[in-house]
């Protein structure tokens, strides 16, 4: 089952995608797998106007639940240290220690196949097991090499 499920994302959620993407529609995507035989969007959060990236990732951090295993896409935007801006989608493999085993496993098998799907996600995933692991600064000097100017 978790074969075939890893090969399929859905037409719903490449376009919410899309949307999170090109459009601007939402702040962030969460991406689970629902009883275990499909793959589906189940919160794609509206865009909040005037929301900094910090704002954005700290809005995502507070939904995300210590029983279930989803993916997020979130856009993260910063300045850098020498001028000028760069934006990036980030992928986030949300894992908690207290999901239910199957969960872990499923969530394993269908990450390589949704992130090939997702064209113009940052090629650097990260996983998370813990909220502490996804400390805003932290990701941004890693995701920045260390260039992003600290708000």
């Amino acid at each position: 089952m978790a074969l075939e499920l890893s090969k399929k994302v859905p037409d719903e959620t490449l376009r919410d995608y899309h949307q999170l993407k090109m459009e601007n529609k939402f702040d962030f995507q969460f991406i689970g797998i629902k009883e275990q035989k499909n793959m589906e969007t189940v919160l794609a959060e509206p865009t909040t106007a005037n929301l900094s990236s910090r704002e954005r990732w700290e809005k995502m951090r507070k939904l995300l639940r210590e029983d279930e295993a989803v993916y997020v896409i979130i856009p993260i935007e910063y300045e850098l240290q020498t001028g000028g801006k760069r934006s990036k989608l980030l992928f986030i493999s949300w894992v908690p220690k207290n999901c239910p085993k199957k969960d872990k496993m499923l969530s394993a098998a269908c990450r390589s196949n949704l992130r090939k799907k997702l064209e113009g996600v940052d090629e650097h995933p990260i996983h998370a097991t813990d909220v502490s692991q996804l400390d805003y600064d932290e990701i941004l000097a890693d995701v920045s090499k260390g260039q992003a100017l600290m708000e």
